[in-house]
């Protein structure tokens, strides 16, 4: 069997290059720039730092990044060929098929440009030579660590997303994508500062001890003489080998022991814009209906463009007071999130016209709650990461970031699980579909200002705790007190946000007849 699937992977490889002739030359034109920038990820440490203890932070730190990025990508983009799901329906042992799809994985492209990566770095790093064993059992415990991350959180993602739940958890990687990069524009800037070789120490020393970066701190410490150092580290990263290995093998038999429910041939799968992206499921397509409103409808967008007008006029009235802007650089965001999340409070009056369609269906309230929430989760969250990011940079200070993180995110989770309950709790005469998004409809019920104040106000209460861990973390800046900001806040906000949308959920099932009662009234 691995001589077929050899055969198959040779033959898909070489597929890639067929078809136009401007087609093999833009595919040949790719692998040809992505060897080369692997091969650039090995010359420029070499090419800048001297041989030695700097050059060897750099490859501690790149090599985890690197192996991390195997281990973390799959799990977000698994389309891949000749998946042990495939070989179901032969009359082959399970074992069988794991270890032929895991061996014969050596023929992707992605695993050959690691191996390019890795054979410049043995060809340009001489003083990784002595002793001779080790640099050859450390790259090549590099090697199978990739490969078997990627084959196993690969077939981790198949199982727990599948082929409905795929559009969605790319989008989810893309998002994070765009929101850590400027932290990692950062951390690399703040590692050229004056207190970054410090810290580039304290990670790479961190670093070495995950299986991601043991191997590389193997052969650091190998050319320091620390061979019995280099050993432990080894021994580090062949036991994440053997733990991957006992996860893959029973991954592979149950995989091949379940199959998904079959989509019906004749279900739209293109043209259907967000609906691509989510699954087939209520809070989803609620998710995904969301989004269609808020990039078509003027009325979110309207919206969305006044909220970040609030911190910018707090700003211009400290600056005229005469205060110092560079701590309140730590203001701007938290409001931007704080409004953001609360301009969902009143979200069923805006969808008035299709509330009766979740009450028809029998939708639970949960279900509804949830899929409310995308659009500024997914606007919210990677604003929170960037936006944390600049601010620290403004700051000067990034030791602070992880409490600063953990008071943005936990603001916007609090102000989301208000909005949750206040939007069937309360709901008020909202702008109707259709008209413009400065008119205000009348009505004889309570106000809009009672909504609006009590659920402003149930928001800025509900923060105040990771706020003032934060505030705290900040003003004594510790590593201690600042991770456990990050966590705390984390947590806190997760808490409340899922009990804002249970208990919003109970509202909804409780008072749905009512709820389509009052929005037909503001139609």
């Amino acid at each position: 069997m691995v001589a077929r699937l050899f055969r198959l992977r040779v033959a898909l490889l070489g597929g890639a290059f067929r078809g136009s002739f401007a087609k093999g030359l833009r595919t040949s034109l790719l692998y040809v720039l992505l060897g080369a920038a692997a091969v650039l990820l090995a010359v420029v440490p070499a090419r800048l730092l001297p041989a030695g203890h700097e050059r060897a932070i750099v490859d501690v730190i790149i090599g985890t990044i690197v192996l991390a990025g195997a281990f973390v990508v799959p799990f977000f983009e698994n389309r891949r060929n000749l998946e042990p799901r495939q070989f179901g329906q032969f009359p082959v042992a399970p074992a069988a098929i794991a270890s032929s799809v895991l061996i014969t994985s050596i023929m992707t492209w992605p695993f050959l440009l690691m191996l390019i990566w890795l054979t410049a770095l043995a060809v340009l790093r001489p003083e990784w030579g002595e002793p001779g064993w080790i640099a050859p059992v450390a790259l090549a415990l590099a090697a199978i660590l990739a490969l078997c991350s990627a084959r196993v959180v690969s077939a981790v993602s198949k199982l727990l997303a599948g082929a409905r739940n795929a559009g969605s958890i790319r989008t989810v990687g893309v998002v994070l994508l765009i929101a850590f990069l400027p932290v990692a524009v950062f951390a690399a800037a703040t590692a050229f500062g004056a207190e970054g070789s410090v810290a580039a120490t304290s990670a790479a020393e961190a670093a070495g001890w995950t299986p991601f970066g043991a191997p590389f701190a193997a052969l650091a410490l190998a050319a320091a003489g620390d061979v019995d150092g280099a050993l432990l580290h080894l021994a580090v990263a062949a036991a994440a080998i053997l733990v991957l290995l006992a996860v893959w093998f029973p991954l592979v038999r149950f995989a091949n022991q379940h199959v998904d429910r079959p989509v019906a041939p004749d279900a739209a799968r293109a043209g259907l814009g967000w609906f691509e992206r989510f699954a087939a499921r209520p809070a989803q397509v609620i998710a995904a209906r969301e989004l269609t409103y808020w990039a078509r409808d003027p009325r979110y967008r309207v919206a969305l463009f006044a909220i970040p007008i609030a911190p910018v006029v707090m700003l211009i009235a400290f600056a005229v007071a005469g205060a110092d802007l560079r701590p309140l650089a730590l203001v701007p965001l938290p409001v931007i999130l704080l409004l953001l999340g609360w301009s969902q409070h009143n979200d069923v009056s805006m969808d008035s016209t299709a509330i009766w369609e979740h009450v028809a269906s029998g939708i639970r309230g949960r279900a509804d709650r949830a899929g409310r929430l995308a659009p500024v989760l997914m606007i919210g969250l990677p604003l929170a990461l960037i936006g944390s990011s600049i601010t620290v940079t403004i700051l000067g200070e990034w030791r602070v970031l992880p409490a600063v993180i953990g008071m943005n995110v936990s603001v916007l989770l609090v102000a989301c699980a208000v909005s949750s309950v206040f939007s069937v709790l309360m709901p008020y005469p909202a702008t109707r579909p259709g008209d413009s998004p400065f008119s205000q409809p009348q009505w004889s019920g309570s106000g809009s200002g009672l909504a609006q104040t009590l659920s402003m106000v149930l928001a800025l209460l509900l923060a105040v705790p990771p706020l003032w861990y934060a505030i705290s973390a900040i003003l004594d800046v510790e590593f201690a007190s600042n991770m456990w900001a990050l966590g705390f806040g984390l947590g806190y906000g997760a808490v409340v946000l899922l009990l804002g949308v249970f208990i919003g959920g109970w509202l909804f099932d409780r008072s749905g007849p009512e709820l389509i009662a009052v929005t037909q009234v503001f139609d």
